[in-house]
């Protein structure tokens, strides 16, 4: 639990701001538990806690290097990094290849730096893989190159930023996708961010919205994200068109315009829920004429991309009424029904929609309207990607290279077929439940006769 806390007082959180005196508090906690002395750790200790002490001894001595809650000492940093290092840390290790490097606290001594960077690298540390690859650039490109890949994969901005400068002078679609990846991910020195919202808490919007356009503007996928909120919301308490109403950008299209780009830009950051609300706009007009194709196109994105349910219920109404795409009672079920399995708490409305859809559906076949090749019942439930590789992999599993191996494939598919009926089964009940409520309805609406 202290470790817990020092990890989260020292790299700050929403609830908890940066605060190293506070993360080292809980830091000597920690060291009177598990150590006996300065770099030496307790006998005795089982397996996790040996690890929580390699974390604790890393941490001091990099807080003590950089003179961070308490003044730089280096000589206590080493010594801590060293009892860091014997327990396992990469980052006792990495920081111990700075010192080296730098001379600090000892003579610089570059191969004893690439040593500890490799040592480091070795153990997933990212910033020791990014090290070590600058190290080595020079003699073992390939090596360097694998290390940054893998220490970007990891999220960690420099890696990012020194693959683009590896990719510049040859592939420069890799360059920019690795300096976009900085300029959106890469924390800026005064960041907006918490002064925007601090004006939310204290309920000064137009402030907060502001802050958040200008964190946009910097690169910051939450800026664009809240800011294309705030800038909603306000646009939904607001209904003339006067600029006295719309202070930040004088009218309701321009203040709609202005939302739909914050949306868009989110979504390209997969921010979550982003690209729904794209297609709310191209589907109501907002902001942009109206488009129901390119709704259809956003909420396919959201629907299979981020499993939003909201979106798979508004591409099964669109499936329903012809909006958009080509009509398809088919479709339209099919994301109805996957709208209710990602939504348990929107099973109503989805139940209240297929109710409709079979009404629907009726009087088009009875009407002798177009209703699809595909049938709306009586239809098994669509095969998802883990049952065609299970069932790829039983198959080449059996590969029947004799009658008796032949014999038990034939077995396979009778059992295959068993749990196709079975499917069919549960769908046919599914199916007959819509349809029964279908004639209830139609009956209590009849006159008695």
């Amino acid at each position: 639990a202290c470790m817990t806390l020092v990890d989260l007082y020292y790299h700050g959180h929403r609830y908890a701001p940066r605060n190293f005196a506070v993360a080292l508090k809980y830091l000597r906690q920690v060291r009177a538990q598990l150590f006996a002395g300065p770099g030496e750790v307790r006998a005795g200790l089982a397996p996790a806690e040996a690890a929580l002490a390699a974390q604790a001894a890393a941490m001091l001595g990099v807080m003590s290097l950089r003179g961070e809650g308490m003044a730089a000492d280096p000589a206590a940093a080493q010594a801590w990094l060293n009892a860091g290092a014997k327990l396992g840390s990469g980052m006792a290790f990495n920081a111990l290849g700075v010192m080296h490097q730098q001379g600090i606290s000892m003579p610089a001594n570059r191969e004893r730096a690439i040593e500890m960077f490799k040592l480091a690298a070795e153990r997933r540390h990212h910033g020791g893989q990014v090290n070590f690859a600058l190290a080595i650039a020079d003699v073992l490109p390939d090596v360097a190159h694998e290390n940054l890949k893998r220490a970007a994969e990891g999220g960690h901005i420099l890696a990012h930023f020194h693959l683009a400068e590896l990719y510049a002078p040859t592939q420069c679609g890799m360059a920019v996708a690795s300096y976009k990846y900085v300029a959106e991910f890469g924390d800026w020195l005064h960041s907006p961010i918490p002064r925007a919202a601090a004006a939310y808490r204290r309920g000064a919007l137009d402030a907060a919205a502001l802050g958040y356009m200008q964190a946009a503007e910097m690169g910051y996928g939450v800026g664009q994200l809240n800011a294309a909120l705030l800038l909603e919301t306000a646009g939904a308490r607001l209904s003339g068109n006067s600029s006295a109403e719309y202070r930040l950008f004088g009218t309701r299209a321009a203040h709609e315009r202005q939302t739909l780009a914050y949306w868009t830009r989110a979504a390209n950051q997969n921010m979550p829920d982003a690209r729904a609300k794209q297609g709310d706009h191209y589907y109501y007009g907002r902001g942009v004429a109206r488009d129901a194709e390119r709704a259809a196109a956003a909420y396919t994105v959201a629907a299979e991309a981020d499993a939003n349910a909201l979106a798979m219920w508004n591409l099964g109404y669109m499936y329903e009424n012809g909006d958009g795409v080509r009509r398809d009672f088919y479709l339209a079920k099919r994301w109805y029904d996957k709208s209710i399995e990602a939504n348990e708490a929107g099973r109503l409305a989805g139940h209240l929609a297929l109710a409709r859809l079979c009404a629907k559906y009726m009087w088009a076949w009875l009407i002798g309207d177009d209703v699809g090749e595909s049938p709306l019942f009586f239809a098994p439930r669509p095969v998802t990607r883990e049952e065609e590789e299970a069932a790829a992999a039983r198959n080449d599993a059996q590969a029947p290279d004799d009658w008796e191996h032949a014999a038990a494939a034939d077995t396979g598919e009778d059992s295959q077929d068993d749990e196709t009926a079975e499917e069919v089964d549960e769908s046919l009940s599914g199916n007959i439940f819509f349809i029964m409520l279908f004639l209830a309805a139609a009956w209590m609406f009849l006159p008695f006769r």
